[in-house]
């Protein structure tokens, strides 16, 4: 891969978290406050996106471990029963289950879904809990935070635009091309950021409302794959043995095993 794209993917997450805190200090600036939830919505945020990168960060394979000198694509044991393994012609490496190369990670993992830019980690079987929770948090805190910028840039765009107050004029002056064609026209800039802001954070809650919602589904409907592996997921399995407590807080991803009753072992597979 060139070196472009890595550079991109590799700021990525900083552009992320920069504009997180941007979001942050203006809501705290425009609110004149900090409320206990909006504090509680930032916290989880930041601390699933935590649990999503260490799981990923740190997740190992089963490697296959060389039998004199040669390894087999197929190994005859004692017992004469037929045993697979897998081959990464990236990473040279033999593996006892099924892998997906991450070009961007650069290395193999066990049921992989996919590779978020914006966290820079891997999505895996082991937090795809902690990736919806991440989600969900962050369409809560969007939300607070343009029901806290809506109302300050309505009455100021109105003030130096000065439109009619029907429901159409309203959404117009929302809309981010529209918005900037009217602020300059009337030669005041200062609101044309927090109308990128604005209409940035739209966009994130819309992304990530949706998207965490067909995950949840996914996985509980039996849609979701990894490698070659499907089949539907309990609450439990998807969030691991502490359940729906890690709503309230991520235990799994930051002090606990997934293992359920030794049926799942959801964070080191």
């Amino acid at each position: 891969m060139k070196a472009f794209p890595q550079i991109i993917v590799k700021i990525c997450p900083f552009i992320a978290l920069i504009y997180s805190i941007a979001v942050i200090i203006l809501t705290t600036y425009i609110n004149e406050k900090l409320t206990p939830v909006f504090i509680f919505f930032c916290v989880q945020v930041y601390l699933n996106w935590y649990s999503v990168y260490t799981i990923s960060h740190n997740a190992t394979i089963m490697e296959v471990k060389t039998m004199g000198k040669k390894l087999l694509i197929y190994n005859e044991a004692e017992d004469n029963v037929e045993y697979k393994y897998w081959y990464c012609e990236k990473c040279i490496n033999y593996t006892c289950k099924p892998t997906q190369h991450c070009v961007f990670c650069r290395k193999c993992f066990h049921f992989r879904d996919h590779h978020c830019f914006f966290l820079g980690a891997c999505i895996l079987r082991q937090n795809i809990g902690n990736f919806i929770l991440f989600c969900f948090y962050t369409s809560l805190t969007c939300i607070y935070s343009l029901c806290t910028l809506g109302p300050y840039l309505y009455d100021n765009i109105n003030r130096v635009i000065r439109t009619d107050t029907d429901s159409f004029n309203i959404f117009l002056n929302f809309c981010f091309p529209i918005a900037l064609v009217r602020l300059l026209h009337s030669r005041e800039s200062t609101y044309i950021l927090l109308v990128i802001m604005f209409d940035i954070l739209v966009s994130i809650l819309c992304i990530c409302l949706v998207y965490a919602t067909w995950k949840l589904h996914s996985c509980m409907s039996g849609k979701q794959r990894y490698a070659n592996i499907s089949g539907k997921q309990t609450l439990r399995e998807i969030f691991g043995n502490y359940g729906l407590s890690n709503i309230i807080f991520p235990y799994n991803g930051l002090i606990g095993t997934r293992d359920l009753n030794g049926r799942y072992e959801l964070k080191q597979i």
